[in-house]
C-alpha cells in the first residue's frame, strides 16, 4: 500500500504552529508527519489515530506535538476479542481503568509467569509490554487516551530467570527493530506472539542477521505491539529513539551474503512451524547473540514443534561455524497431539552440490537423502521428545534408500505384503526387520524376514499405517493404506 501523507504537513512547514480545537482524525493506512521546527497543538479536541482490520494510522513527530486546553490523543489498537494479545501503551500515564471488564496481565521474568492486573489505578509504563484479553467475540478496539509518546524511551531488563523480558513499541507509529541500538548484553532476536496460530497462539521470531527463509516475522513492529527480548547477562537498559520509527511497514529488501542454511519445516494438524541450521563465518558452536534464536514454546496443543539444541537449550535458528567435513546436528520434535506429521527440507540449494545432506530417524535407524527426497513423514505419540539427526557430509556407507530399493509393500485382505523384487534378492544375506506403526506412533507389527516375498497377518481399523524396513544395508520407509 502506498504511503499517504496528510496535506497540511506543508502548512506546518510554512507557518510554524497550528492549533486545532475540533480535533483531527487520521484514517487507517494514513500517516501524519510534523516537520522539524514546527508545532502541532491539539487544543480542546482530539487527535484520533485510527486502526481497523485494514491497517493502522500513524503519527511521526519530528517537530513538536502539544495538547493544550484539554486536548489529547486517542490511539486505537484494533484486535480480535476472545484471544490473548501482547500490547504496549503509545501514550503516557494511562491506567488500566479504560479497559475495565477485560483482562490484563504483566509478565514476571524471574518466575516465567503471568500475573493479573487487578487495580484500575495501575499505570501502563511506556515501553512495557502486557498481555491483553478483550472479552466477548468478534473484533475489539483498545483506545489509549493521553499524550503520545515521543523522543527517547528506556526500560530496564533483568536476568534473574531465563532472561525473557516483555517490552513493547511505545510510539504511535511503526518501530523498525533493525534501527534499534541493541545492548551488547541483549540478544538481537525478538519474539512476537501470534494469537491466530494454533488453538492458543504461538510465537514468531525475528533476528537482524537472519536470512528471510529462516525467520517467521519481520523487523517492523506495529504501534502498541508488545514483544519479548532476552537478556544474556544483566541487568541492563533497552533504549529506543525517534530514529527507529517508520511511517509504514513496507518491506525493505537488503543485499546480504547468503549463508548455507537448511530450513526444516514440520506440518501437522493443518499447522506448519520450522527450525533452521545455518553455517555462518562469524558463528560459533556456542549460543551467539547476533545469530541464534532460542525457541519459546507456546501453549497450543495442536502446534508441532521442531528444534535443534545448543547448550541444552532449544533453538529455532542454530548458527554454526562454516561447514567442514562431517557434521551431525541433532533435531527434535514434539507436539501435544499424537498423529501423523511430516518434515519438509528447503534451501538445500544454498549448499555446494557436493555436500550430502541426510536426515536420520534415530528410533528407526532410518536414513533418507534430503537431496533426492526432501519430505519425510513419521508417526508420533505425544508425551515424548522424538529425536532425529541431520547429517551433513555423512559417513554413511552401503545404505540403500527408498529411491534405490525395489520393493512392493501393501495391505490387502488382512495381510501386510512385503515383496523384495528379484534384483534386490542378493541384498538379504541377513535378516531384515519389518515394523509397522499406526499414525499415533504405536507399533502394531514387528517381524523378521530372510525371504524375498513375505505376508504377515494383520488386523487393524486405521486407514493409514507406516512401514519401516531395516537391516545392515537397508533403510526403507513408506505409507500403506488399509483397503
Amino acid at each position: 500500500m502506498k504511503n499517504k501523507t496528510i496535506l497540511f504537513i506543508l502548512l506546518f512547514a510554512l507557518i510554524g504552529k497550528i492549533g486545532y480545537s475540533q480535533g483531527i482524525g487520521i484514517e487507517p493506512n494514513t500517516n501524519i508527519m510534523v516537520l522539524e521546527g514546527t508545532t502541532l497543538d491539539v487544543a480542546e479536541g482530539y487527535l484520533v489515530i485510527k486502526s481497523d482490520a485494514t491497517g493502522d494510522a500513524s503519527l511521526l513527530d519530528y517537530g513538536t506535538v502539544t495538547y493544550s486546553g484539554g486536548g489529547e490523543a486517542k490511539v486505537d489498537r484494533f484486535l480480535t476479542a476472545g484471544q490473548w494479545h501482547l500490547v504496549s501503551s503509545p501514550v503516557t500515564s494511562i491506567t488500566v481503568a479504560p479497559f475495565a471488564g477485560n483482562y490484563m496481565q504483566y509478565y514476571n521474568e524471574v518466575s516465567d509467569s503471568w500475573s493479573d492486573i487487578t487495580s484500575l489505578s495501575y499505570v501502563l509504563n511506556p515501553l512495557q509490554g502486557y498481555a491483553y484479553w478483550a472479552t466477548g467475540n468478534g473484533t475489539s478496539t483498545m483506545q489509549f487516551n493521553g499524550t503520545t509518546n515521543t523522543s527517547n524511551k528506556s526500560i530496564p531488563f533483568t536476568l534473574n530467570g531465563e532472561g525473557y523480558n516483555l517490552v513493547g513499541n511505545p510510539y504511535p507509529s511503526v518501530l523498525d527493530w533493525d534501527e534499534v541500538v541493541i545492548p551488547t548484553n541483549l540478544s538481537a532476536a525478538i519474539w512476537i506472539f501470534d494469537p491466530d496460530f494454533g488453538d492458543y497462539g504461538d510465537y514468531r521470531y525475528y533476528i537482524i542477521s537472519g536470512p528471510p527463509p529462516a525467520i517467521t516475522a519481520t523487523q517492523y513492529l506495529s504501534s502498541s505491539q508488545g514483544f519479548f527480548v532476552r537478556a544474556l547477562t544483566g541487568p541492563g537498559t533497552l533504549e529506543l529513539t525517534n530514529d527507529a520509527r517508520l511511517h509504514n511497514s513496507q518491506p525493505f529488501y537488503k543485499n546480504s551474503t547468503i549463508d548455507q542454511i537448511l530450513v526444516v519445516k514440520t506440518t501437522g494438524n493443518g499447522l506448519t512451524t520450522q527450525a533452521t541450521v545455518r553455517f555462518h563465518s562469524e558463528a560459533t558452536d556456542q549460543p551467539d547473540r547476533l545469530f541464534d534464536v532460542p525457541k519459546i514454546f507456546g501453549y497450543s496443543t495442536d502446534v508441532p514443534n521442531v528444534y535443534t539444541m545448543c547448550n541444552n537449550e532449544a533453538m529455532v535458528i542454530n548458527s554454526l561455524p562454516p561447514l567442514s567435513g562431517n557434521k551431525i546436528v541433532p533435531l527434535y520434535f514434539q507436539a501435544g497431539l499424537s498423529g501423523s506429521y511430516s518434515f519438509q527440507a528447503s534451501e538445500i540449494q544454498s549448499f555446494e552440490p557436493t555436500v550430502q545432506i541426510y536426515i536420520e530417524d534415530v528410533a528407526l535407524n532410518y536414513f533418507q537423502d534430503l537431496r533426492t527426497n526432501s519430505d519425510y513423514s513419521f508417526a508420533y505419540t505425544t508425551g515424548v521428545e522424538k529425536e532425529f539427526k541431520l547429517h551433513f557430509n555423512p559417513v554413511i556407507t552401503d545404505i540403500i534408500e527408498n529411491n534405490k530399493l525395489n520393493v512392493q509393500c501393501y495391505l490387502v485382505n488382512g495381510n501386510l505384503h512385503v515383496n523384495f523384487l528379484q534384483n534386490n534378492s542378493d541384498q538379504f544375506s541377513i535378516s531384515a526387520n519389518i515394523r509397522m506403526f499406526s499414525v499415533t506412533g504405536q507399533e502394531v507389527l514387528n517381524e523378521q524376514s530372510t525371504q524375498a516375498n513375505n505376508s504377515f497377518p494383520f488386523r487393524g481399523s486405521q486407514a493409514v499405517y507406516f512401514v519401516h524396513i531395516s537391516s545392515e544395508k537397508i533403510n526403507y520407509s513408506t505409507k500403506v493404506f488399509n483397503n
